[in-house]
């Protein structure tokens, strides 16, 4: 994982990396005046499918005043055409998001491989005393869903979502959704799968996304190394809130978990909060004071709260469920008990049967379609993977574990946090009504409780609020189907801090 601490003109400009599956560095930070950061920025395995899909990498800018706050906070970037630019490499373009809170960098032609290039862009407005302002530049993955329909459920008859098609030798029919209307809810099923439906019952609004619409969703599940420059950006008081152990705890202390229940959660204190400044955090798997050693497996031990946070933060946001089986199916037709890599089969990757663990090219000893981080049992040693171990250059959906669009893990490896649609509970749907609109994080967090602030998102987990999909590395291989919902009634299961739960966020640009 790379990472440099540059300086320039009495400003100290801390870089980044949040991910490294892909190697995306982003390096050579400097400032243009008062108006702009200009960096360089590069990432392997990269690919632009005109009118299909394609991956980019969300860049946003964080700033800390030298002279006052310890706070680091969001710098809006500007929304004006053109006003940002590429220079020192061909075939990126730059896209600014609606609302400023960062730009998407990709590919503009047909094509795939490593892409890099220098890239200045514009803030929205000028800053103020920039000599004596610390800026720190974050990149995230991501791979765009494009707008279209698609199918929910895949004819499974326990566990899933479906049409209101009686039961028949086929099983139920999968739901088509053809656009972002309010919908009723015939497509929905009983939780333990009896033959029960609801029948437009309080159906989905409008205004909560159904995954008709195109949107950005992380390539990757969140890794340990980005939620550690997270934890990096936050005061202490949001350090506490963000995470088990205390900042103030010595060096080496994991940080998001127990010694006894570490599961290859290797986020530690590397330096303690001393005289009310904030901790530092690396990632130290075997626990020997080497740092780094496990920045790219996928984070567990993420609440829900903890998830909303670090989206918050971040300028994206999370995605439902119905937005999760879109990412994971794409527009095929669905296939019987399937998984994100759009077939039945699936074979078992485990963190005790790999090679180079812990490394940036950590991957499994086991090969072939299907490969998924699952049923790996509950023993301490075993883990999550490196996102992104089962990717090759192989050009195998399959081979890869790959969702039709591209985006690696969707299924095993952590639980995928999304808010639910609700379940029926024989009495009536969980929750009565809903108010999540899809709005994106605004780049701040709850000055007092270090949470997210966003008004219409689920900041508290009730019955049918929140469900998890995809399995884990635990988990059965049933878990890890596409279109399994099983633990949607389990307020325990999505909303602690489990050695099995991560997540991921997702964008409307």
């Amino acid at each position: 994982m790379k990472h440099r601490v540059p300086s320039l003109a009495g400003m100290v400009l801390l870089l980044s990396t949040p991910l490294c599956a892909n190697n995306l560095e982003v390096s050579n930070i400097s400032i243009v005046g008062t108006t702009a950061v200009q960096f360089d920025v590069s990432w392997d395995n990269s690919w632009f499918v005109p009118g299909s899909n394609w991956d980019a990498v969300w860049v946003f800018v964080k700033a800390q005043d030298c002279n006052g706050s310890s706070n680091w906070d969001h710098v809006d970037l500007s929304v004006v055409a053109g006003s940002h630019a590429v220079s020192g490499g061909t075939g990126l373009t730059i896209e600014a998001s609606t609302d400023g809170k960062g730009v998407f960098i990709r590919r503009n032609s047909l094509g795939g491989g490593t892409q890099s290039g220098t890239v200045t862009v514009q803030f929205a407005t000028e800053i103020e005393d920039a000599a004596t302002t610390n800026f720190r530049v974050f990149g995230v993955e991501m791979v765009w869903v494009p707008q279209g329909d698609f199918r929910v459920g895949d004819g499974s008859t326990i566990n899933a979502n479906h049409s209101t098609a009686s039961l028949g030798s086929n099983g139920p029919t999968p739901r088509a959704i053809t656009s972002e209307n309010a919908v009723g809810m015939d497509f929905f099923r009983n939780d333990k799968g009896g033959d029960n439906f609801i029948t437009a019952h309080n159906g989905l609004p409008a205004a909560f996304p159904k995954g008709w619409a195109g949107f950005y969703c992380m390539k990757y599940e969140i890794s340990q190394q980005q939620y550690a420059a997270f934890l990096n950006s936050l005061s202490l008081a949001h350090q506490f809130t963000r995470t088990t152990n205390n900042p103030t705890a010595a060096a080496g202390t994991l940080a998001m978990t127990n010694a006894a229940n570490q599961n290859r959660n290797a986020i530690v204190v590397s330096t303690p909060s001393a005289n009310g400044a904030p901790a530092v955090y690396a990632t130290d798997l075997n626990g020997d004071g080497t740092y780094g050693d496990g920045d790219e497996i996928a984070c567990n031990y993420l609440s829900w709260a903890d998830l909303l946070a670090y989206l918050d933060w971040s300028g994206l946001r999370p995605m439902t469920e119905l937005e999760y089986e879109k990412a994971a199916r794409g527009t095929v037709f669905s296939v019987l008990n399937e998984y994100t890599w759009g077939s039945n089969t699936i074979l078992q990757a485990t963190s005790d049967a790999v090679n180079g663990a812990g490394t940036a090219a950590e991957t499994s000893t086991a090969m072939g379609d299907g490969l998924c981080a699952h049923n790996g049992g509950a023993s301490t040693s075993l883990g999550p993977l490196r996102v992104g171990f089962a990717a090759t250059a192989v050009p195998s959906r399959a081979f890869s574990g790959a969702s039709q669009w591209g985006i690696m893990e969707l299924s095993g490896n952590v639980w995928e946090q999304t808010i639910s649609i609700g379940f029926w509970n024989g009495a009536t749907r969980l929750p009565a009504t809903f108010i999540f609109t899809g709005a994106n994080g605004d780049g701040q967090l709850n000055l007092l409780s270090g949470d997210a602030d966003v008004a219409t998102w689920p900041l508290l987990v009730t019955p049918g609020a929140v469900v998890v999909r995809g399995g884990n590395w635990e988990s059965d291989a049933q878990r890890a189907q596409t279109s399994d919902r099983r633990f949607v009634n389990s307020v325990a299961e999505n909303s602690n801090r489990l050695r099995r739960t991560g997540g991921r966020g997702v964008r409307r640009p």
